[in-house]
């Protein structure tokens, strides 16, 4: 069965997974099962450990920015499936606008944003920032339970 939240980002943005994490903080001390290749354990097999991940995920977070687009390695390797399985029925994508990016050209515009796209995190105030990612913990949270 289908456990946990998937998180693909661009290493590039890795201060914002960062961030996510800090505020997911409170729901994965209850429980919540988050996992991002940063919880690949040295000498592991890293392609071995991501397809587990993807196959393991219930919900995938998308950290989409210029960056995250523009990886060949998200692009061939962590989009495909995780799309395949939403299409399935099986896996919700939920995707967040980081910066202002051309998802538009991409399968990402077919699915509904966390956050609105017009208002990507990186263009936010920091407390409409802390506030937005409030409203996103809690999207994945709800997510996470159904």
């Amino acid at each position: 069965m289908r456990s946990s939240a998937f998180i693909s980002y661009s290493h590039k943005d890795k201060q914002w997974l960062e961030k996510l994490n800090v505020m997911l903080t409170p729901f994965t001390r209850d429980g919540m099962e988050v996992w991002s290749d940063q919880k690949i354990k040295p000498g592991a097999l890293w392609a071995d450990e991501i397809r587990k991940a993807l196959a393991d995920a219930k919900v995938a977070i998308l950290l989409v920015s210029p960056d995250f687009l523009a990886s060949k390695f998200i692009d061939e390797n962590e989009l495909p499936p995780l799309l395949a399985e939403a299409e399935r029925g099986g896996l919700v994508i939920l995707w967040i606008p980081i910066h202002f990016s051309n998802y538009k050209q991409t399968k990402i515009n077919d699915y509904q944003a966390v956050w609105e796209p017009s208002q990507p995190l990186a263009s936010l105030s920091k407390s409409k920032l802390n506030q937005s990612l409030v409203s996103i913990s809690e999207t994945i949270a709800e997510a996470m339970e159904r």
